[in-house]
This record gives C-alpha cells, structure tokens and sequence, in this order.
C-alpha cells in the first residue's frame, strides 16, 4: 500500500528551526493542551514583543531619525516604550499561564525565599532556570521581564537617559529573552505551525505547481510577507487617546523585518528564482519594498511624537505595501492569476477558502464513511480500493486544505494521517479491524462537525454548498485508484 507524504509546509517549518525543533515541538503539546481563549493569538503577540523589543533596542528606527547626535540625546521616551512592551508581554505571559501551574509555580518561588539554606536556596534557583517544560519557561521569563520593569522605574528617575544606558537595558532584556529554552521570538526565515501558513486557495495552488527546488524560497517570501500583516493587526490606538508606546515598538519591528527581507529577495529568492524573468522579478519586488520603507519611515514614523494619526497612516502604507509586493511575485509566477480590481483580496478571499475546506472535508468524510461501511461487512478487498483513495485524498488534502484549518484542528487530522501512514493492511485480527472501524468513526465524526462548523460562518451565508461538485471530486479520486 502506498504512504502519506508528509505536509509540505511542516518539513519547511521544522527545517527553518534547526536544532530548537525537539524543544518547539513540546511547546506546541503545551499548546494544545492549554484551556486559554484564542491562545495561538495570545502566543504569537507575546513572541512579536519579544522580537521587536530587540529589534527596537538594536536596529531602532526612532534612533535611526534622530536629529541630535546619539551621545547627547535623552532616550527617556524609548526606555518608556521599552518599559510598556515589557508590561504588554507580562501581561500575555499571565494569560497564557495555567492558573494551576500558575499558583504552584508563585508558591515554589516564595517557598525559595523563606529558606535558610543557602545550599537548598541554590539548588531550587538552579532547578527553576532548567526550564523543563514550557510554564516553567515562561514563568521565569515573566518574572525576568517583571524584575526588569521595576529597573526601569528606577532608571526613569534619572535626569537624562542616555544612548549606553540605554544599549545596555536592551541587552539585560535581550540576554533573558536568548536564555528562554521555549519562548524564544523567531527570525525572518524561522517559521511557527501555530503561526504562520498561507490561507489561500490560490496561493496555495500556485506553490504546488512551482518546481521543488524552488518551492521551499517561494514559500518562505510569501510566509514572510503574511507575517508582516499580522503583526499590522497590532497596530491599533484607541479613538481618543495617544498612540500606545508599543505600537511605536511594533512599527519598528515591521520596518526592520521589511528591510531584513529585502535581503532575502535579492540575495537568496533570486539568484534561484528560475528564468531571468523570474529572477528580474524578485529583485523588483526587493526594490520596491526597500524603496517604499525607506520612504515610509522619513516621512510617516518620524510624525509619531507629534501627529496621533502616524500610526494609523503607517500601519496602511506599510499594509498596502506589502500587499503589492503579494500580488506582483504571483502575477511574476503566474500571469493574469492576480489581475483586475482589488488583486489582493481576490488572492486572500476567505470565502473562496472556506467553500475549498468545506468542499474537501465533505469528500474526506464520504471516503472515511466508505472504508468504515465495507469494513464493518468485512469486505476487505472493497475497503483496500478505498484505502487507497483515502491515502491519495490525504496527499492532496495536506498540499491545500490542511492549511487551511485553525491550528486547534490540525492534532486530529495530525493523528489520522500518521494512522494510516502506519496502517498494516490488510487488518489482522478482529481487535485490529475493530480498533480501525472506531478510529475511521471517530474522525469521519470530526470531519462532520467541522463541516458543519465552517458551513456556520457569516461570510458563507448565501453561498450553498455545492453537492455536484463535491461528488465529482470524490469521485475523481475513486476512479483514479482503481
């Protein structure tokens, strides 16, 4: 019998963590087992603020357009930029903590500090900066960045705040953020399956039909360009009120990861983009995006201080920047795919999306159902043709739909593929058939509700499913393994 290949998108995502792979993979156990409301949200935030305290600190724009030379400036504002992404990560790092481990975690730390023991005191500190399991990870982290907040208070006080006092908190928060074993913030090319996939039918079309040795840059750009519009949707400022200090951070984080992939358009995409058009193509794309965020920051993020509508202006131009850039690498590896009127949102169409998931799990189930159905009359010979379609589904479901999927659905879909990728066949024994028939039960159930699920969201209501052609696809794969 044939094999599931593995998704596409998950051998890239763990080749781009290299050796944090093992450590990220608890994590994402964590993760799924973690009873917090919109939790991949939550993480992927916390982790932003990680990444653009750093960048902040380190490749600062608002240090970048500075009048004053660097050693007379007073850099109170960005140590209070600083001091109020800390406390926005204090405070994800609270909601994403398990009250019970939460509690017992306060309780072991205030235990430490009422020991006579120095020996004992030592041991208990040394055991709780292993970090053995992501709440422990995140618990000193909270606690670092907590001791580091009240070293800002006090630091505020001071009559000036100058630029080496300044490199020099950074890099007490940048060392305890490299120190974190869990939680550390991803670099450009380093992805999270949590995070990051591309939620497009078209997209996700047109990465299959580009040559494997391309496929993984291709992927990467695009992966890297979505991560920038999620990390727009945190630029938001309440009505009436002043620009929230973070959101100063955040924009430099978008400005510096912009330019970082600039680099990589023009120094890894294209060099290995294809043809000379291809190739032309990518470099215009880095051109382009260098041109627009330089223009961007002289003219829209130095106004922050004294315009409360730069953040909102640079939030558009930059989203509208990076959204040109989408729609000209496909039009680049797809003429005509992204013409016509609002190209962008054409590519991204949630509708579109939604009816391919819903289309795909429709068959799935009705693939899943048959195999159970022949089965359970032990016509196993009928239940291997099936199997077989099942198996080529799979394929084809991994390369589109799965992507598709909110992340607290992928551990299902994750258990029934590595089933049948380690499915003996045919089933020896009743207890083995029985255990299938209630495994493929049990999922085809799962595919139903989330059917169901998708067929409730707002932006469907109107669009009927299309039954004929589900039944075609379905089809299309039965007669195919025969």
């Amino acid at each position: 019998m044939s094999r599931v290949s593995t998704d596409f998108y998950t051998e890239l995502i763990r080749a781009s963590q290299g050796s944090r792979s093992g450590f990220l993979s608890e994590r994402e156990r964590w993760l799924r087992a973690l009873g917090v409301e919109a939790r991949e949200e939550l993480l992927f935030e916390f982790e932003m603020l990680l990444r653009a305290v750093e960048r902040y600190v380190h490749d600062n724009g608002a240090v970048a357009t500075g009048e004053e030379p660097l050693v007379t400036r007073d850099f109170r504002e960005e140590l209070k930029d600083v001091r109020a992404t800390l406390s926005q990560a204090i405070r994800l790092a609270r909601h994403l903590m398990d009250p019970g481990s939460d509690q017992k975690l306060q309780f072991r730390r205030y235990v430490e500090t009422q020991l006579a023991d120095d020996r004992v005191r030592r041991s208990r500190f040394e055991d709780e900066l292993d970090q053995e399991t992501p709440q422990e990870s995140l618990f000193v982290l909270r606690q670092s960045f907590e001791s580091l907040r009240n070293l800002i208070d006090s630091l505020l006080q001071l009559p000036v705040v100058g630029y080496n006092l300044f490199t020099d908190v950074g890099n007490l928060v940048l060392r305890e953020i490299v120190l974190n074993r869990y939680f550390r913030p991803f670099r450009l090319t380093e992805f999270r399956v949590e995070h990051d996939r591309v939620r497009s039918v078209r997209l996700l079309e047109l990465l299959v039909s580009v040559p494997p040795e391309a496929r993984p840059l291709y992927t990467t750009a695009y992966l890297a360009l979505f991560r920038l519009l999620h990390y727009l949707d945190f630029v938001g400022q309440d009505a009436q009120g002043p620009i929230p200090r973070r959101v100063r951070v955040v924009l430099s984080l978008v400005r510096s990861e912009a330019l970082s992939l600039v680099g990589y358009l023009r120094d890894e995409l294209a060099p290995k983009a294809g043809p000379k058009p291809l190739q032309a193509a990518c470099l215009r794309v880095a051109r382009d995006l260098a041109r627009e965020t330089g223009r961007i920051s002289r003219e829209v993020l130095v106004e922050l201080d004294r315009d409360r509508a730069a953040a909102a202006r640079a939030s558009y131009a930059f989203a509208q920047l990076v959204k040109a850039q989408v729609v000209a690498l496909t039009e680049a590896l797809a003429p005509g795919s992204a013409s016509g009127e609002a190209p962008f949102e054409q590519l991204s169409s949630a509708v579109e999306s939604a009816a391919r998931l819903r289309k795909d799990l429709w068959v799935f189930a009705q693939l899943c159902r048959a195999v159970e159905n022949h089965l359970r009359n032990d016509d196993v010979t009928a239940a291997e043709s099936i199997i077989s379609s099942l198996v080529a589904f799979l394929d084809y479901f991994q390369a589109g739909s799965y992507q598709l999927l909110r992340y607290v659905d992928h551990d299902a879909f994750d258990r029934f593929s590595l089933l049948l990728t380690e499915l003996p066949w045919p089933p020896e024994g009743p207890a083995i058939r029985t255990r299938l028939i209630e495994d493929l039960r049990g999922f085809s159930q799962v595919l139903e509700n989330t059917f169901a699920a998708i067929s409730r969201r707002t932006y469907l209501r109107g669009f009927s499913f299309d039954r004929a052609e589900a039944e075609l696809l379905r089809d299309r794969f039965l007669v195919s393994a025969r």
